[in-house]
């Protein structure tokens, strides 16, 4: 993937923006199209989204006469885990197209959001009130069909799982059963499953030291969350590593007025310091 022209970028970030503006929930299929077209400038988000909707809308009339929430969900996914071949990429997981939902359809594959992401829309034309419930190190969803709350694990196949399962899933996945809570099941909103389909991708970039892209994704989270200090910081030192001292400077003197006494503030104003001598020996 090279890197995208500026004009190209800029159309996707007001194309963004306009999705963030509107009224009622996000629509999360689109706004991870339109993100992952920053890396895919020829990619025809109209046409990818209505590839998602026509997967939906056949998910839908396959479970159409079945009343039972199992049978329902069981119908789903034996469609889109069996018959279509949908499954959880085990093998090269920080792929950075398994965050981009054209790749997921292309490749019938994706990490637990994405492959959520797509199950939440099948569902969601099939009836199913459908969210996306963030675990320590995992994602599922939970569907509702006539006051029935069902948890489905869309990376591991679609099967339907309990409260127990989500325990041990977070216990394998972060060594830390602990850090499962009860309320994480209620799900969180389009919004923060977009912030959090940004995260991996940051996480993606930074692991790989492409800090041009990872960049990218922290001015993206901060379209959605545009106070966020770790952002802020995050932005300034990343800046600091391409060669942008003066914007790296007012990032992180940003990030230490609104957070004089966090834990890192000492070792910040020491970047700072030693950016400011870097500001000098440039000019």
């Amino acid at each position: 993937m090279d890197l995208l022209p500026i004009d190209h970028k800029d159309r996707a970030r007001r194309r963004l923006v306009e999705l963030l503006r509107q009224d009622g929930p996000l629509d999360v299929v689109e706004a991870a199209l339109v993100i992952a077209s920053e890396d895919y400038p020829n990619l025809d988000i109209d046409h990818e989204l209505q590839r998602v909707r026509l997967v939906a809308a056949e998910g839908a009339r396959r479970v159409y006469q079945e009343n039972n929430p199992f049978a329902r969900v069981d119908g789903l996914r034996q469609y889109l885990f069996e018959e279509l071949g949908f499954h959880g990429d085990t093998n090269n997981y920080n792929d950075p197209d398994n965050c981009y939902i054209h790749e997921v359809m292309n490749r019938r594959m994706g990490i637990p959001l994405t492959l959520s992401i797509l199950f939440i829309e099948v569902a969601r034309a099939a009836g199913f009130q459908a969210v996306g419930i963030g675990l320590p190190g995992h994602f599922i969803t939970r569907v509702r069909w006539q006051n029935r709350d069902l948890l489905v694990d869309p990376y591991h196949g679609g099967g339907i799982i309990s409260e127990e399962d989500c325990r041990d899933l977070v216990g394998r996945t972060t060594g830390r059963p602990s850090l499962f809570r009860r309320e994480l099941l209620e799900g969180m909103s389009e919004r923060q499953m977009l912030s959090r389909l940004l995260l991996n991708l940051k996480h993606i970039h930074l692991e790989r030291e492409d800090y041009t892209r990872a960049l990218g994704v922290v001015e993206r989270l901060l379209m959605l969350s545009p106070n966020d200090p770790g952002e802020i910081r995050d932005r300034g030192l990343l800046k600091a590593h391409l060669g942008r001292p003066g914007a790296a400077i007012a990032d992180l003197e940003t990030y230490l007025t609104g957070s004089p006494k966090a834990p890192d503030a000492e070792s910040v104003r020491g970047r700072v310091t030693w950016l400011r001598r870097k500001l000098t020996d440039l000019g």
